[in-house]
C-alpha cells in the first residue's frame, strides 16, 4: 500500500503579481502585504512567486482583509493582463477548438507547478470535464486562488470564440462562501463546494466552438518549445538552453501582449527564437517547516 500522498512546502503561484497590482489599482496599498509576506518591492510586476503554501493561504486571506472584497479572485479574474500565464496560456489561446484549448491546459498546467494534477475526461454525450488539483491539499491554492481560476479560464474561454457562453457545471475544492450571487453571475450556474477539486463541466456544443485567433503554424511551434510534460510532479530540470529558448518565448509573448488588445498572439509565421534569457522570478523563503496535514 503506497503512503498518501503530501502536498508541496513552497509552490509557483502567477497570481500574487495581478493580486497586489488590482488591490493598488482600486486604491488599497498593498505594501503592508508585501512587507508581511517578505516579497519583493516588485512582485506586482513578476510573473511568477515562489512561496510556501501555508504562506499563499495566508497572504491571499489578507488581502481579501486589506480589500474588503470577499470575492478578490473572481474580480481579478475579469481584469488579468493577457500573457500573465506565459507558453501554457498561448498554446491554449493557438489551440483550434475550446475542447482542444482545455485538453492543452490539463496537458501543460504542470509547467505552471509541478504539484498541479490536472485531467480532461469526455463523456460518451461529447460533454467534457476540466479538473485539477493538488494531492494531499484539498484546499489547493485556497479559496480565492481556486475561484480565480475558474473563473479565468471562462472568462478568457468566452473571449477567445466571441461567444457568451456558460459551462454546464462547476465545483470548487473550497467549502461555500455565504453569499453565491456573484459566483453565479459569472458562470451562469450554481457552483458546488467541497468537491476537493476544482472542475468545469461543457457540454458538446460548447467544446466544439472554434476559437477565433487559433493558429496551428503557432501551436505547433509553442507545443514544440514546451516539450512533453514529464507524469510525475517530481521532474528533472530541461537542459539549460532549451529552458532558455522557453524562457525567450514566454517574454517575447507577454512583450507582445502589453497593450492589452485582441489579436493574433504572435506572427502567422513561426518566429526566430529570440536571445536566451532567463525568466525573471522570485523565491519567498519558508519561514519554518510545514507538517504534513
Amino acid at each position: 500500500m503506497q503512503p498518501p500522498s503530501r502536498p508541496p512546502t513552497d509552490v509557483r503561484s502567477q497570481l500574487v503579481g495581478p493580486m497586489l497590482a488590482y488591490l493598488r489599482a482600486t486604491g488599497h496599498d498593498p505594501s503592508p502585504l508585501v512587507e508581511r509576506f517578505g516579497l519583493p518591492a516588485n512582485a506586482s510586476a513578476l510573473p511568477e512567486v515562489t512561496l510556501p503554501l501555508a504562506t499563499l493561504h495566508a497572504f491571499l486571506d489578507a488581502a481579501e482583509a486589506l480589500s474588503g472584497d470577499a470575492f478578490l479572485g473572481l474580480h481579478v479574474a475579469q481584469r488579468v493582463p493577457r500573457g500573465n500565464y506565459g507558453l501554457v496560456e498561448y498554446i491554449a489561446r493557438a489551440s483550434p477548438t475550446v475542447r482542444d484549448t482545455f485538453r492543452a491546459l490539463a496537458r501543460y498546467m504542470a509547467l505552471l507547478e509541478p504539484a498541479w494534477r490536472a485531467s480532461f475526461q469526455d463523456a460518451p454525450d461529447g460533454s467534457g470535464t476540466f479538473v485539477y488539483g493538488i494531492p494531499g491539499e484539498p484546499l489547493a491554492y485556497g479559496r480565492h486562488a481556486s475561484e480565480f481560476g475558474l473563473a479565468l479560464f471562462v472568462h478568457v474561454g468566452r473571449q477567445l470564440t466571441e461567444h457568451p457562453w456558460n459551462p454546464r457545471h462547476v465545483s470548487f475544492a473550497h467549502p461555500a462562501p455565504a453569499d453565491l450571487r456573484p459566483l453565479e453571475q459569472h458562470f451562469g450556474v450554481t457552483p458546488a463546494f467541497d468537491a476537493g477539486r476544482n472542475a468545469l463541466t461543457l457540454d458538446a456544443a460548447t467544446l466544439a466552438l472554434r476559437v477565433v485567433d487559433a493558429d496551428p503554424v503557432l501551436l505547433s511551434v509553442l507545443e514544440r518549445a514546451a516539450g512533453t510534460p514529464p507524469p510525475s510532479h517530481r521532474r528533472r530540470p530541461p537542459p539549460l538552453f532549451l529552458q532558455q529558448v522557453r524562457d525567450a518565448l514566454r517574454a517575447s509573448l507577454r512583450e507582445g501582449a502589453a497593450d492589452g488588445r485582441r489579436g493574433p498572439a504572435a506572427p502567422r509565421q513561426p518566429p526566430h527564437p529570440p536571445a536566451p534569457a532567463r525568466r525573471a522570478r522570485h523565491v519567498v523563503p519558508g519561514r519554518g517547516r510545514r507538517s504534513a496535514p
